[in-house]
């Protein structure tokens, strides 16, 4: 870290001791390892202590990013994450009360205590969730059942909530630009080209042909856009709902809760948006042949109970008809997204580039390992099944 950034950090955490009434407190920063996972932030994890009080334990962002890539991709970091923290969640907050939402169906997020929003010296502060016992899932196994369920669970709430706002306020929904993610859709398409040639050389031979053609038509700029936007149902989606991108802890009773974090991709799509999102770059064949269908389902039958408790009817919000239109129009995500994230999730710790203020959007790409290869061919496999590819 360096010393500006410290000096910036150090600030903001005294002025939370202070204002959390930890007096003649000690502060304990330690850099934190996402193992290869994350490419856009330095991760620290901060303890305050304080005579007479339990600690507190915090989760800290610095943005990586420098600004020959911010120039070349015009991201900006954490603002879209500051808006979820700061307004939306507790729009999403007060519909929950309003509707008398039992508490263990309501959202659960990080606490947000602080950020600095300044180019390139950003800095975001949340609630330290592994202090609760939550725990990332490892990116190198395939989900199974169980967390899929409770995972699908959490992101039916999400997108009831989202549901809920845009109808308790449609103009404000409709119009904010904060929701508008055109920076980050153009890096992805930018991460999607580069990649092609990774993705043709890791296609086994005689699917090649299908998947030069593939990649031709979904590189064009309409065709990938296309797959972010509203179709019937508009919903504010997580954007980027993967595992890496949530913590899930063991229960007593044997079950396990889920919640996601991350949102600094949240934008204006549709459901199946991070459905199709989660399935493909968490999932593997065995998975999908014994649960594919099933997690669809689960999905929608969450999300009608999410919509009923806050008191919205599904039939008439987002009938089932409506549903299978936007999958079937959706269903190619699944591989478009998979062939070059997959090339993010799958990379061993000590071959994921180096994130510094220099890195390019070149540098996020690595050749493609045999996790990668065995992950996207079977997804291939799976798309000439369903008449897809």
């Amino acid at each position: 870290m360096d010393e500006e950034r410290s000096k910036i950090l150090n600030k903001m955490l005294e002025k939370i001791a202070q204002e959390n009434q930890y007096f003649k407190s000690k502060i304990s920063i330690k850099s934190a390892s996402s193992g290869g996972a994350n490419y856009t932030s330095y991760l620290h994890q901060v303890t305050i202590s304080a005579p007479g009080k339990d600690d507190l334990k915090l989760f800290v962002k610095l943005a990586a990013l420098g600004e020959k890539i911010r120039f070349s991709t015009e991201l900006i970091l954490y603002e879209t994450e500051n808006f979820f923290y700061n307004k939306l969640l507790k729009n999403y907050e007060a519909i929950e009360e309003r509707n008398l939402v039992p508490s263990e169906h309501r959202l659960v997020t990080p606490k947000f205590y602080a950020s600095n929003e300044e180019c390139c010296k950003e800095v975001l502060i949340l609630e330290d969730m592994t202090s609760k016992g939550y725990q990332i899932f490892d990116r190198f196994e395939s989900i199974d059942w169980k967390y899929a369920s409770k995972s699908v669970q959490n992101l039916a709430k999400l997108h009831a909530l989202s549901i809920a706002w845009s109808v308790d306020d449609p103009e404000r929904f409709k119009n904010n630009t904060n929701l508008d993610l055109s920076a980050c859709i153009l890096f992805r398409l930018e991460l999607l080209r580069n990649a092609t040639a990774f993705i043709i050389e890791a296609t086994r031979k005689e699917n090649k042909g299908r998947m030069e053609k593939f990649c031709k038509e979904m590189t064009k700029n309409d065709v990938f856009r296309d797959f972010f936007k509203p179709i019937r149902r508009p919903v504010i989606a997580h954007g980027d709902y993967r595992p890496s991108n949530l913590l899930h802890r063991k229960l007593d009773d044997g079950e396990i809760d889920v919640i996601s974090l991350d949102y600094q991709t949240v934008f204006k799509s549709n459901p199946i948006f991070d459905l199709m999102y989660f399935i493909f770059t968490g999932s593997d064949k065995n998975f999908r042949k014994n649960h594919f269908k099933e997690t669809i389902e689960h999905y929608y039958k969450e999300l009608r109970a999410a919509l009923e408790r806050l008191n919205l009817a599904p039939d008439y919000i987002y009938p089932r008809e409506d549903f299978d239109y936007e999958l079937q129009k959706m269903m190619p995500l699944g591989l478009l997204i998979s062939m070059f994230l997959l090339l993010i999730i799958t990379v061993q710790e000590e071959d994921a580039p180096m994130v510094d203020k220099d890195i390019e959007i070149n540098n996020f790409l690595v050749p493609p390992n045999n996790l990668y290869k065995e992950r996207l061919n079977d997804i291939i496999d799976d798309y000439i099944d369903m008449g897809i590819l």
